[in-house]
C-alpha cells in the first residue's frame, strides 16, 4: 500500500487591524459636537430671552463653524464622485466664499 504523506504546514495567523479613525468617523464626531454646541446655545438663548450671555454666542459661533465644516466636507465627497470638472470648480468657489465671509463676519 502506498503511504500518504501528510504535510504539516504552519498556518500564519493574520490579524486584521481595523483603523480606529476614518474620515467618516471624524465627520460624525464633528457633526455631533456641532449639534451639541448649537443645542447649548439655543438653551441659553431660551433661558435668557433678552439678555443673551456671551457664552450662548460663543457656543452658537462654534456650532455654526463646525456645521459649515461638515457641509463643506460632505460637499467635497459628493463632488469627487462627479466626472465633470465644473462641479469641483463650483465647490471650490463656494467653499472659499463661505470661509472668507465667515471669517470677516466673526472679526
Amino acid at each position: 500500500m502506498a503511504e500518504k504523506k501528510t504535510k504539516k504546514t504552519k498556518s500564519k495567523s493574520t490579524t486584521n487591524t481595523t483603523r480606529t479613525w476614518s474620515s467618516t468617523k471624524i465627520l460624525d464626531f464633528v457633526g455631533y459636537f456641532a449639534m451639541i454646541c448649537i443645542a447649548i446655545a439655543l438653551i441659553f438663548r431660551l433661558a435668557f430671552k433678552q439678555h443673551t450671555p456671551d457664552v450662548a454666542r460663543a457656543f452658537s459661533m462654534i456650532g455654526e463653524c463646525l456645521a459649515y465644516i461638515v457641509c463643506i466636507w460632505l460637499g467635497f465627497y459628493w463632488t469627487r464622485r462627479k466626472r465633470n470638472i465644473w462641479w469641483l470648480v463650483a465647490w471650490i468657489v463656494a467653499a472659499v466664499l463661505i470661509t472668507v465671509i465667515y471669517i470677516f463676519a466673526v472679526i
